[in-house]
């Protein structure tokens, strides 16, 4: 299968990940549609909880028990990574897409030199020589700005949990994959390192035109790095569509809210609000949309039914109220007073 900017490399179609635990079986995501281009920058955003993580581990088929894939499609290339031989999984899940796990400066062996890693991680996928790999470790590590002589020889606790950060992202590309999950990998980093993780990033991306999967929770990130964006709340994606759409003319109220919320370092903060409510707990889940008690848009017919897709050219939108959003987004009529749930 040919690849071109047009067509996604990774489509996701209904994916649904559960868990079966003693109180019964809790659907973390579910009913994922998701698309991904060679070379882009997409960010999967939501609060804690809402299932990004999850939804990266069932696109690599690699969800552990008691959890499982219970339904749905993943395509890499026309394939179904799903119904993948053994084999070919762990073939795929390093050499064609590889991921950047969440607290992943604590990925590493502690008890293995940075080098030694790097020489198990290639050659348990490809018999190359031990200086040919290092040769290409090496070269990584440069680019995501550390010094391999020194970085190479060490331990992980010999090193910073920054530079154990790009240790992994430099690991993660040794295999030249086509995709980079990235799971919140800003979180446990400051301010100015988180930064300086980004710069990275946008560097690896046009040196090499791997596409970036970037789950964060934090939508102030997403305007600098991110071409597109999805949005997701409990188990489920809301909003797609470009980084400016989603900004600037968000038609889900959760957008919204969360885009409210977003703090500033600079600039006033009073008019800053916080999406009303808690995220629901997925055992529990209300009928009808999932977010209609924090909505401020609430009506009967969101109690009563779970909102389609509305597919637009640019992207999509799961919402009763989507055009009464955009409405009070430009002034054209005044907000709702409350949100139901917090009354």
């Amino acid at each position: 299968m040919s690849e071109t900017k047009h067509e996604p490399i990774l489509r996701a179609r209904d994916l649904t990940v559960e868990f079966v635990l003693r109180q019964g079986t809790l659907r973390a995501v579910e009913g994922v549609h998701l698309d991904v281009f060679p070379g882009e920058l997409l960010a999967v955003v939501g609060e804690s909880g809402s299932g990004k993580s999850t939804m990266a581990y069932g696109l690599i088929n690699m969800v552990s028990s008691p959890g499982r894939v219970s339904g749905g499609q993943v395509l890499y290339k026309g394939k179904d990574v799903l119904r993948l031989e053994p084999e070919a999984l762990r073939q795929f899940r390093w050499k064609e897409v590889a991921m950047v796990f969440q607290a992943a400066q604590n990925a590493l062996n502690p008890v293995m030199r940075v080098e030694d890693q790097m020489v198990d991680t290639v050659q348990d996928h490809e018999q190359k020589p031990r200086a040919e790999v290092l040769g290409r470790a090496a070269e990584l590590l440069k680019l995501v700005r550390l010094t391999p002589e020194r970085v190479l020889k060490a331990y992980p606790h010999e090193l910073s949990g920054g530079m154990r950060q790009r240790v992994i992202l430099a690991l993660s590309l040794l295999l030249n994959p086509r995709i980079l999950l990235l799971d919140e990998p800003t979180t446990a980093l400051d301010v100015v390192t988180q930064a300086y993780l980004l710069d990275i990033l946008l560097e690896i991306r046009q040196k090499f035109g791997v596409a970036m999967v970037f789950m964060t929770h934090d939508i102030s990130i997403v305007a600098k790095v991110a071409e597109r964006v999805a949005v997701m709340y409990a188990g489920r994606i809301v909003e797609s569509g470009p980084v400016e759409e989603i900004f600037y003319r968000p038609r889900h109220p959760y957008t919204w809210g969360l885009i409210q919320a977003a703090p500033s370092l600079v600039g006033d903060l009073s008019g800053k609000r916080p999406v009303q409510g808690s995220p629901p707990d997925l055992f529990h889940l209300p009928p009808g949309c999932r977010f209609h008690p924090r909505c401020a848009f609430a009506s009967e017919r969101c109690r009563q039914a779970e909102p389609d897709r509305e597919e637009f050219s640019d992207g999509m939108v799961a919402c009763h109220h989507w055009q009464e959003v955009a409405a009070v987004r430009e002034g054209r009529v005044p907000a709702p007073a409350t949100t139901e749930g917090c009354r």
